[in-house]
């Protein structure tokens, strides 16, 4: 919309998860079969590579390019950042690892993302299929040192009363970012018993509530669907795949929060 495109061009760098290349979530930026992304509405968009490791060398990976964009475009700052699935944990992790530079994002969006992390053991073959490393796996568990350290506490898993679920309870109150920081988290809910997207927990994603953001139910909201990515595993195992009916939906909702949270046209 015209809107849509008075907003000058607030930078955004887009983080991958590990089961998806900059390919697939480019579609976030470039739009894609008649769908505007983030660039046609206003917003100059990069992605960054995945880089290599667990969660914790992607967080510095992260805090280089940074660096790096510093160097490129210094007028840029401050940023903003959209993180997909583990992606999301990048974005909160650069901020508890380097809280001094929580200035130089200027609003933090994740899609999918498990902020409570995931029980792993439940999901190792999904995760092993959609080819993410054994310390990416680890690293999101929600015992993981990892996690006890993103969200400053540890805790214990609950059964759920009739079902075979487990839920994670933290021991103490979780630190979700620095004071001030601007975060929105979109998840999925597959309809009828799902608790999520089949992969992530929305108590996961929202840390029960702690994090602002919004649901998106649909039979078609799987993990991967929100991006819009197709696999085959997925596909053939779970009857999951990539089409442009949600994908849109993360891009009008991270556009909206972008010129809301930005404050300032540049």
């Amino acid at each position: 919309s015209a809107a849509d495109r008075s907003v000058s061009a607030l930078k955004v760098l887009i983080v991958p998860g590990w089961h998806e290349n900059v390919d697939d979530v480019r579609v976030f930026a470039d739009g894609r079969n008649g769908h505007e992304g983030l660039k046609a509405r206003g917003f100059d968009c990069e992605v960054i590579t995945e880089g290599h490791g667990g969660l914790t060398g992607r967080i510095e990976h992260f805090a280089r390019y940074l660096d790096d964009l510093k160097v490129r475009e210094p007028g840029a700052f401050p940023i903003a950042s959209l993180g997909y699935s583990a992606g999301g944990l990048i974005n909160r992790g650069f901020l508890r690892a380097h809280p001094e530079r929580a200035n130089e994002l200027a609003s933090v969006f994740q899609v999918a993302t498990p902020n409570g992390g995931i029980v792993s053991e439940f999901m190792a073959l999904t995760m092993h299929a959609l080819r993410m490393p054994s310390q990416a796996i680890a690293d999101m568990d929600v015992r993981s040192p990892f996690m006890a350290w993103l969200n400053q506490s540890d805790g214990h898993l609950e059964p759920v009363p009739g079902t075979r679920r487990h839920r994670w309870r933290f021991d103490r109150e979780p630190v979700i970012a620095p004071p001030g920081t601007r975060i929105h988290n979109v998840a999925g809910r597959l309809p009828g018993k799902q608790d999520g997207d089949g992969v992530v927990a929305l108590e996961s994603a929202d840390l029960d509530g702690r994090v602002e953001g919004v649901v998106i139910e649909a039979p078609t909201a799987t993990h991967l669907n929100l991006s819009g990515a197709w696999n085959a595993f997925t596909l053939v195992f779970r009857g999951w795949r990539g089409n442009d009916e949600l994908w849109p939906k993360v891009v009008e909702r991270a556009a909206g929060f972008f010129r809301r949270r930005s404050g300032a046209i540049r």
